[in-house]
């Protein structure tokens, strides 16, 4: 028998009854279940769930605290970036002007002038650089001395522009004009006659001379000559041969032709032009000129010609370390023609102490390209150490031509007012 039937089997009558008849006319009474007592010492059985087991969650337990991580090292702070401004973008250079510039340097001022003329009348030239323009030519006509074109351009500006236009300067006070280039060497320009007007001029080339060992005669500009103006000039060469000094011609050709239908021989005139004569052949290495020129002097006056001495080339000259002036001051003078770095040490020294520097070029003639690539060096090795240089009272013509070869890049150029 299984568990099951031993279950099933159980005997649920009350006990004492099992043998009495039941009858059915009696009603039997209900019987009250028997509850059986529960002793108190004894606990309740469990009720029991239906609903499937959950597996018992762990307590949750305490998470340890986490350990500190290290404070970070504090990054150094990035340096403020300074934006540098910008440098304006400068407009390009009309080319007639350039090229105007470029001719003028070089001492072709007429191509220069021509240039400029064709310009104005075919309206080549806009906007601000038209005045430049009117400008450059009136520069260029006082330095050839046309004034009555001079004049008509004068009464045409008038009109164009509605002010006063430049004057003119009468060659008389701008002759024989002895310039002291504190950068280059000491520079001599003759214009219109040579005379009687120089001895002044003569004198300060002297002076000049006592703190440079060369100096330059630039003779180019001259339409005349006499015999007082030939006896001054060589005194003044005997001075400077006597004491040692250097020097040299610009353009003597032109001189001597004014010379030469001067120069008759049998007939004595004025003994220091023949003999400045055969000084200016001599700078132009013209040997056979200056022999027959020696030959008819000779029968001429009687006496010996002075021989034939082969003047130093340009390039065999030694260079002239001008002393640095005692004032703080520094000028652009003259005609700057071959000047090398050594002749500009007077610049470098006066700028030594200074963070800002004016250079005074009012009465800065011209300056060709050799002279001014070498102050281009100069400048823009000072304006790299940090020192801030301009070059004020430039005319149109010269200040163009130094925008032109790259000087606006390190300085200020300032040109003078028309």
């Amino acid at each position: 028998m299984s568990d099951d039937d031993d279950l099933f089997s159980l005997d649920f009558t009350v006990p004492g009854t099992q043998d009495a008849p039941v009858s059915s006319a009696a009603p039997v009474a209900p019987v009250a279940p028997v509850v059986p007592k529960v002793p108190a010492n004894i606990a309740p059985p469990l009720e029991l769930s239906l609903e499937p087991l959950q597996p018992k969650k762990p307590e949750a337990q305490p998470e340890p605290a986490p350990e500190p991580e290290p404070a970070p090292e504090p990054e150094p702070e990035p340096e403020p970036k300074i934006d540098s401004p910008a440098k304006p973008v400068r407009p390009s250079l009309p080319a007639a002007l350039e090229e105007a510039a470029t001719l003028y340097a070089a001492g072709q001022d007429l191509d220069a002038l021509r240039r400029l003329e064709t310009a104005l009348k075919s309206n080549e030239v806009a906007g601000s650089y038209v005045p430049q323009v009117w400008a450059g030519l009136f520069d260029l006509l006082q330095v050839i001395g046309r004034r009555a074109a001079f004049d008509a351009l004068a009464m045409a500006y008038a009109k164009r522009f509605e002010k006063s236009p430049p004057t003119w300067v009468e060659p008389a006070a701008d002759d024989n004009q002895v310039y002291a280039t504190s950068g280059g060497r000491a520079h001599v320009a003759f214009a219109g006659v040579l005379n009687a007007n120089i001895g002044d001029a003569l004198k300060q080339v002297m002076t000049i001379a006592r703190t440079s060992s060369m100096v330059r005669l630039d003779l180019g500009k001259l339409v005349d000559a006499n015999g007082d103006g030939c006896t001054l000039m060589m005194r003044a060469l005997a001075a400077l041969k006597k004491a040692k000094k250097e020097y040299i011609f610009g353009t003597p050709e032109r001189l001597a032709e004014i010379l030469a239908p001067k120069l008759v021989m049998g007939t004595r005139g004025d003994e220091a032009m023949w003999l400045l004569q055969l000084e200016l052949y001599q700078q132009s290495f013209r040997q056979d000129l200056y022999e027959d020129t020696a030959v008819s002097y000779a029968v001429t006056f009687e006496v010996s010609p002075p021989s034939w001495e082969a003047p130093k080339a340009p390039a065999e000259v030694e260079d002239d370390v001008p002393p640095a002036p005692k004032s703080d001051g520094f000028s652009l003078r003259g005609e700057l023609s071959c000047a090398s770095r050594s002749e500009f040490s007077a610049l470098e020294a006066a700028v030594v102490n200074r963070n800002e520097f004016v250079l005074d070029a009012r009465n800065l003639a011209r300056i060709d390209a050799g002279s001014a690539t070498v102050l281009l060096e100069i400048l823009t090795g000072l304006a790299l150490a940090g020192k801030k240089i301009s070059i004020a009272g430039l005319s149109v013509l010269v200040a163009t031509f130094l925008e032109s070869v790259g000087f606006a890049e390190v300085v200020e150029l300032r040109t003078r007012a028309i």
